[in-house]
């Protein structure tokens, strides 16, 4: 888990924005690590290869694009 703050809930009172609001949070959530099944992302040590750089990358990417 990240030292990231949780994306609190987002309740307007409309279902449609509340929708919205629920589906942002759970991207923001999986992007920082503080959805529960989310994969950890570990900070590569200096000595890392191009391979272990690549591999990190596309879990990065991975996460973003979904």
């Amino acid at each position: 888990m990240s030292g990231r703050a949780a994306v609190p809930d987002l309740r307007s009172g409309s279902p449609q924005v509340d929708a919205w609001g629920q589906a942002v949070k759970q991207n923001m959530d999986w992007m920082t690590g503080q959805q529960k099944n989310a994969p950890v992302l570990k900070e590569l040590p200096a000595t890392a290869t191009l391979q272990e750089v690549i591999a990190q990358q596309n879990k990065i990417l991975q996460r973003l694009l979904g």
